[in-house]
């Protein structure tokens, strides 16, 4: 088969002719003259951060990096301490540097640091332990108290156990006035003695003069125990705000998370020293669960005794006043282990003072 021209007329064997057929050649897209179209200049294409990765710079200090979530971006790209953060940037980062830029990061663990925030965290050790010591001893604690297996006794049991989440709710809604009142440190303190007070209610619980009757001295239990798992449900809702914001506050930028996660370490480890404990072969029996709810009030009195390396919050010292401005720096600097008159000292409490606002007192000596 071929191409046909002109007029020819072909036979088929269905008795008609074939429709003429146009010349290739006379198309008019194809008998137009090509127009010169300006070339675009071609870009040359990098070849990807993960190809070469992969490949080629095995060795490459690149090589073991974890990609980053960014949209288009497969993998961090870094050069000269400089890192690309998005596609648009991808480009400044092979940019050649003028010089070495250094990046200081003022304050780290120091003596005073740790030992104020682990003065905290005895808090949270306290509420870890009030929140996971009924379930251990309980059924030598129910039985001891004369509150039997029963649809009632249940309920009131379940009441005695609940009752600490309402106290909780109570605490964490009125410490945070107390906190800007009276400071960080004096309501850690207070929180503690509210612990103190809870844990020997608690322990009082089974310990109570036997009278007459049985059923009135089971009363007087339930009742103790009642009210110290309510005041322990104070002090540990307090705790749950309190404490973590005392971290945060006396924490230098780059260790706040590290530090912030210490309250819930702490917390778990008194949920677990609770449980330990609380076993029957150790205090979780009858005659010894008292003991064992009075281990609660064991952090208290150490936070107690340890109460002067509980140093008071910079951040809340900065927006009080002018002198209290001066204490702030002073407990900065202690923190920070650095010169009173450091420079990384003062800008960090100038910046403690914009976040606070106005200081009270309008500037003054006064506060």
């Amino acid at each position: 088969p071929g191409t046909h021209t002109g007029d020819l007329h072909a036979p088929t064997g269905l008795g008609h002719a074939v429709r003429p057929m146009k010349s290739v050649s006379s198309h008019p897209v194809l008998t137009t003259p090509f127009i010169e179209v300006e070339e675009r200049p071609k870009l040359v294409r990098r070849r990807t951060t993960t190809d070469c990765l992969f490949t080629e710079l095995t060795h490459s200090p690149l090589h073991d990096l974890a990609p980053v979530a960014t949209l288009g971006l497969t993998t961090r790209v870094t050069h000269s301490n400089s890192v690309a953060v998005s596609l648009d940037q991808l480009g400044l980062a092979f940019e050649p540097q003028r010089d070495s830029t250094l990046i200081l990061v003022q304050g780290g663990y120091t003596a005073a640091l740790v030992k104020a925030a682990g003065t905290a965290v005895l808090c949270a050790l306290m509420y870890g332990f009030h929140l996971g010591n009924m379930n251990p001893a309980a059924p030598a604690m129910r039985a001891d108290l004369g509150i039997e297996a029963g649809v009632e006794n249940d309920n009131a049991w379940a009441f005695c156990v609940s009752i600490f989440c309402l106290g909780a709710l109570l605490g964490c809604s009125l410490v945070p006035m107390v906190a800007d009142s009276i400071g960080r440190r004096k309501t850690i303190l207070l929180i503690s003695t509210v612990y103190l007070l809870g844990s020997a209610l608690e322990a009082a619980s089974g310990v109570v003069p036997r009278p007459a009757s049985p059923l009135e001295r089971s009363s007087i239990g339930l009742c103790l125990l009642l009210a110290g798992r309510a005041v322990c449900g104070v002090a540990s809702g307090s705790s749950t705000v309190v404490v973590p914001m005392y971290l945060g506050e006396i924490s230098p930028p780059h260790l706040r998370g590290a530090l912030g996660t210490c309250f819930q370490l702490t917390c778990c480890t008194g949920i677990l020293l609770a449980q330990i404990v609380g076993l029957p072969a150790l205090l979780g029996r009858s005659g010894l669960w008292s003991v064992y709810l009075a281990l609660g009030a064991l952090p208290a009195a150490s936070l107690l005794v340890l109460h002067s390396f509980l140093l008071e919050s910079p951040r809340w010292l900065a927006g009080r006043s002018d002198a209290e401005a001066i204490r702030a720096q002073a407990i900065l600097a202690a923190l920070r282990g650095e010169p009173l008159s450091s420079l990384a000292v003062v800008q960090e409490l100038d910046l403690m003072q914009m976040a606070a606002g106005p200081i009270a007192g309008g500037g003054g000596d006064g506060g």
